[in-house]
């Protein structure tokens, strides 16, 4: 957090500005006060607090991971780039050479949609088509989130590409993801309306991929024999021993329930629908 915010903060509660973090401690402490005074809102509160956080936080404590990310080959044409985000609930697409690691613009469905309308161009490849692309900017994971936040709020930038220590693309950071750290959840088009979790009845669940492994662990009442993964995906991916094709629907037994398959998608399970096996059926399998 920069001086000078920290000195007209300072000047506006009448302290003196001691050490950072003494100063936080300080400022939060009258917060409280003032809240529970009801001088302050509980949300102001929050706010308050939360943007101290910001300091304390790094891009890839926010980022969307890149195994998340959905970008667009640069050897799209423009009208196939232009079907595939209409069909997606995105409206910025990073734009790759090859893969994800060589990021050379970003793609907003406004300027494609534009650029069809008014200039045609609708079987150029998307990388031969002069102006189409923004300027991807690569910032560092370690970045400070104050620092990134004034960064985009003077560059007008609404997202970045995060990049590891050896320049490799490790995920994104959109302006939300930032907001979010202050303001608390800010529905995006990173988010998904439907739970990652769907009971469609005692014995039947339909789960995203991408729900936290120990979530569903403790929503069927089990517990997973590998513990070194996070998501669904993850576990079932590691229990077929590879990435399921887009068309292919498997079926794996563990656990007492049968996870069958639903949909594959950028190489990853996207939906899973989860069947508690007959307990004959897990006797005749433990038996085996």
């Amino acid at each position: 957090m920069s001086k000078s915010f920290m000195e007209r903060l300072a000047q506006q509660f009448g302290i003196s500005t001691p050490s950072t973090e003494e100063f936080q401690a300080e400022i939060v402490s009258m917060v409280e006060e003032g809240c529970q005074q009801g001088i302050i809102r509980e949300d102001e509160t929050d706010m308050i607090k939360n943007i101290f956080d910001l300091a304390r936080q790094q891009a890839q404590d926010v980022m969307t991971h890149r195994r998340h990310i959905v970008g667009i080959d640069c050897e799209m044409t423009l009208k196939d780039a232009l079907d595939f985000m209409l069909n997606d609930s995105h409206s910025r697409f990073p734009v790759y050479e090859e893969n994800m690691d060589n990021v050379i613009g970003i793609l907003f469905l406004k300027d494609a949609m534009r650029c069809m309308t008014q200039h045609g161009f609708a079987d150029w490849k998307i990388r031969d088509i002069r102006g189409l692309l923004r300027e991807a900017v690569f910032i560092p994971e370690t970045k400070e989130l104050t620092s990134l936040f004034q960064m985009m709020q003077s560059q007008k930038l609404q997202m970045v590409i995060i990049a590891d220590e050896y320049g490799q693309t490790a995920g994104l950071v959109a302006m939300e993801d930032i907001l979010e750290v202050i303001v608390g959840n800010i529905q995006d088009e990173y988010d998904n309306d439907e739970p990652v979790i769907q009971k469609i009845d005692d014995d039947t669940y339909l789960i995203s991929g991408l729900a936290p492994l120990t979530e569903v662990a403790e929503e069927l009442g089990i517990e997973f024999e590998e513990t070194e993964f996070e998501t669904l995906n993850g576990y079932l991916i590691s229990r077929l021993d590879k990435i399921p094709d887009e068309d292919e629907h498997s079926r794996i037994e563990a656990c007492g329930y049968l996870f069958q398959i639903e949909k594959v998608a950028n190489k990853m399970i996207e939906t899973v629908r989860v069947s508690r096996l007959p307990e004959e059926a897990v006797a005749d399998k433990i038996q085996e």
